[in-house]
């Protein structure tokens, strides 16, 4: 018997026993005149081996609206690819007949010194729980897509008592998809390869535009379409108490993670925000042991500690944030696991029962159906224990804002000032816009502001501590200090003023001036003069420490304009303008004249690089033109005909030489660069092109092309770096000209350059220049660090002349996540100005009379 032959016997006793097990679940559903999902995709949600695309997700929730008083469906915008976004509301009919009446109380409850006492205590007596739940969000979990459709559907209909009551004390608002896009796109090449040795594999892309997997690193920078839309709808129009973000992972572990979350405890979550998550997860583990649903396990893997992922977010907004990770199938295809195969979730020796992992799972098939079973029970647990107990979640999501409010009086910092006076008017905007988007209240300083025996200029804007949502303000804008005892489970620091370049005072005690609240960006930033001295005294004159500035540069060569860069003043630094001001001072070694876009390529590898989708971002967010190479544009060679920059993201060494193994997906998408790749890289360099890479692909391509450079993180075994903020120093060079002697920039298992030149006999080295090296003492700014020394003192940004051309070498990523504002320019400088200043040199070197004359 073929193999073929057992796997299509396999898929049928799959697919029979499954759909029997569907339909016996079905038939215990009230009968209604309301579509079921399994009516509407003509099978059971969760069978094996198939998914539904986001035309039939959306179709279904549409159907359910129509057919049902007791669900209403908005889109409430459209996604990166143009798809609608959608909420379901459910509830009774009379809480949705009176749903702004409903989202009044939950705002009322969220800000409690926007309203009387009166009007307060109304809301508390007749408001509801108001409930987010939040769908594949990671559109390779597939799961909750279809468990999402399946809830939906008996919150609906059920007239059990359970859902009744949950219908009248609740509104969930149900989040079908955080992204649709990667929906179809998953559905579509999980279909397109189905029954193939391809079933399963990655996609040779992102499934989110932009960010693919890093979606749920978004959520303070606020970056992406999706982000935004949802951000919107909790903190200005819902304002829930509670969040519920379901995701699977891979892994052999526990079965299902909710909470409570493991440590280290973020200080700035309020108790009674972290006592409440404890409490509905721990119920829920209860509640799932009496359905007989094994493989449980709470406080491990996922802290509670960083900021910037959809569930943590909400906890810094008074909301209970909470996650549930269930282990994948692939795809939708089922896998087996005996149980010697399984690793115990608290990382002992044996698969056991423990305080935290009750009554393991025995091992076996594992399905699509299984999750979405014990999604299931964890949503109908959560709901219940919402319903039952609505007084008390609607008073601890009041207290807990009222605790935000009433600072105790050894509170500090009070507030925070940023100063009108800041140069970069660019990043001022996105600080403002990140801060008004996610709720926090910023004023405008009407006069002159004093705090802590400073004086400020007016127009300089304030937020307050004292504030509903000052938990997540102190949260962005006061550093981190991650306890020195504990392995982090992502970044450890994120101080958003370090991370955009914007200075941001602390008030310690107190601060005396007018202000007025402000309601968007441009009344926020109206007195923010940025370069709007230099335009006025030099008009066309723009200082590149705006970020605006560089948007304008890059329009202005786009459209055919040349311009100057120059050193104006040491007070200015670095500016640009269409012509020389009789007042600059220019000499021969500081001016430089762009007249158009460099051609830029950047290499895209047939694995979905989500720092490549990162870097894509970012020069879309400046309009920078680009062209995507795969492995075939680069092996291909002749790379200076077509560009005349190559950047390479942060990549693994794997991804760069060897790509896709074969039988990991089609032939055309294997393989990487391989020595094709890198002869032809090599060759782009020695013929005058600029090569910038970033990170992994910077350490790769000094191993590979034997650059008298070595990584001296390598060198120390117990070096620990993996998501901080640190300090960095500018060198005095053309391309650094004009910035900061001090800069910051994000360290995340990033690398650190020492010059060797006894290393190496490549012949086509020249000029080493280091352009920014990590700071020689009180490295660490925001996060945690071990073994500061390894990297004090070393290279950040190394230059090298390679024939006629140059490569940069990144330790970092300058465009990290699309949070490091502050460092996006490094990457602007070589990207427009390695070969305008190779120019300029030659020709002054040209100019230098020979010895002999």
């Amino acid at each position: 018997m073929s193999a073929n032959t057992i796997t299509t016997m396999l898929r049928i006793v799959i697919l029979t026993s499954l759909t029997i097990r569907g339909l016996h679940i079905q038939a215990a559903e009230p009968v209604s005149k309301v579509p079921s999902p399994a009516d509407h995709l003509g099978r059971p949600v969760g069978t094996d081996f198939r998914l539904a695309d986001w035309g039939e997700v959306s179709e279904y929730y549409t159907k359910l609206d129509a057919a049902s008083d007791r669900v209403v469906v908005e889109n409430i915008g459209q996604t990166t690819e143009g798809r609608d976004f959608l909420l379901a509301i459910i509830s009774s009919k009379e809480n949705l007949s009176q749903v702004e009446t409903l989202r009044k109380y939950a705002r009322q409850i969220a800000h409690p010194d926007r309203c009387t006492p009166a009007e307060l205590q109304t809301a508390l007596t007749n408001g509801k729980v108001i409930v987010f739940i939040t769908l594949s969000m990671h559109s390779d979990e597939t799961a909750s897509t279809e468990m999402g459709m399946q809830l939906a559907y008996q919150l609906a209909t059920s007239e059990e008592e359970t859902w009744k009551k949950i219908r009248h004390e609740t509104v969930v608002v149900i989040v079908p998809s955080l992204n649709p896009d990667g929906v179809d796109h998953v559905v579509r090449w999980y279909r397109q390869n189905q029954g193939t040795p391809f079933e399963g594999t990655d996609l040779p892309r992102l499934y989110q535009y932009y960010t693919g997997h890093d979606n749920n690193r978004d959520w303070f920078a606020l970056t992406q379409i999706e982000t935004r839309l949802l951000t919107e709808q909790l903190y200005k129009r819902w304002h829930p108490q509670v969040l519920w973000d379901v995701h699977q992972y891979s892994g052999q572990k526990e079965r299902l993670f909710v909470p409570p979350y493991r440590d280290p405890l973020n200080p700035n979550l309020d108790p009674g925000i972290v006592v409440g998550i404890n409490l509905l997860g721990t119920r829920a583990t209860a509640d799932l042991l009496r359905e007989d649903i094994k493989g449980v396990a709470q406080g491990v893997g996922y802290d509670h500690w960083w900021n910037g992922g959809n569930r943590s977010v909400p906890c810094r907004h008074n909301m209970m944030g909470i996650l549930t990770e269930a282990a994948s199938v692939n795809i939708a295809s089922p896998v087996f696991l005996p149980q010697d195969r399984l690793s115990d979730p608290l990382k002992r020796k044996g698969y056991q029962a423990s305080n935290q992992f009750i009554s393991p799972w025995e091992g076996g098939w594992w399905r699509l159906s299984d999750i979405i079973r014990y999604e299931l029970a964890f949503g109908t647990s959560l709901l219940s224990s919402l319903s039952r107990e609505r007084d008390y979640w609607l008073t601890n999501a009041r207290d807990a804002a009222q605790r935000s409010i009433d600072l105790v009086p050894s509170a500090s910092p009070v507030a925070w000032i940023i100063p009108a006076d800041e140069p970069d008017r660019g990043s001022v905007e996105r600080f403002v816009d990140v801060l008004l988007s996610s709720g926090v209240e910023v004023d405008r300083c009407e006069t002159e502001m004093t705090a802590d025996g400073r004086t400020y200029p007016a127009g300089s804007l304030l937020i307050r501590r004292a504030q509903a949502f000052g938990n997540y303000a102190k949260d962005l804008l006061e550093v981190q200090v991650f306890p020195n005892d504990v392995k982090p489970y992502d970044v450890t620091g994120w101080s958003l003023p370090y991370l955009f370049g914007v200075r941001c005072v602390e008030v310690a005690v107190e601060f005396e001036g007018k202000t007025l609240p402000v309601s968007d960006v441009a009344q926020a930033t109206a007195s923010f003069l940025g370069d709007a001295r230099l335009r006025e005294s030099s008009p066309g004159t723009l200082s590149l420490a705006d970020h605006n500035a560089w948007k304008e540069l890059i329009g202005s060569l786009k459209a055919g304009e040349s311009r100057s860069i120059f050193t104006d003043d040491q007070r200015t630094g670095l500016v640009m303008s269409s012509q020389i001001p009789p007042s600059a001072v220019v000499d021969s070694k500081s001016l430089l004249t762009l007249s158009e876009v460099p051609r830029i390529g950047v290499y895209s590898p047939w694995s979905g690089s989500m720092d490549e989708g990162w870097l894509r971002w970012m020069l879309d967010s400046t309009q920078i033109p680009f062209l995507l190479l795969h492995n075939e544009a680069i092996k291909a060679g002749h790379l200076r005909d077509v560009v005349d920059v190559i950047i390479m993201p942060d990549l693994s060494d794997r991804t760069l030489k060897d790509g896709r193994s074969l039988g990991s997906a089609p032939e055309r998408l294997t393989g990487g660069l391989e020595n094709f790749g890198i002869e032809a890289l090599e060759e782009f360099a020695l013929d005058g092109g600029t090569l910038i890479a970033c990170q992994n692909s910077a350490n790769w391509l000094r191993e590979e092309l034997d650059l008298p450079i070595k990584d001296v993180t390598q060198g120390d075994p117990d070096f620990l770096c993996s998501g901080s903020i640190v300090r960095a120093e500018t060198g005095s060079t053309l391309l650094t000209n004009g910035m900061p002697r001090i800069t910051t920039l994000f360290f995340s298992s990033s690398k650190a350059w020492q010059i060797d030149l006894k290393a190496t006999d490549n012949s086509h080295v020249g000029e080493i220049t280091t352009h920014l090296s990590y700071a020689p003492r009180n490295v660490l700014v925001s996060g945690a660090i071990q073994h500061p020394e390894t990297i004090e003192g070393a290279g950040a940004w190394v230059e090298l002349n390679y024939g006629k051309g140059q490569i940069h070498l990144f330790g970092f990523r300058p465009h990290y996540r699309g949070w490091t504002q502050e460092t996006f320019h490094l990457l602007y400088r070589p990207l427009l100005m390695s070969r305008p200043v190779k120019e300029m040199e030659a020709a002054a070197q040209s100019l230098v009379p020979s010895k002999s004359s």
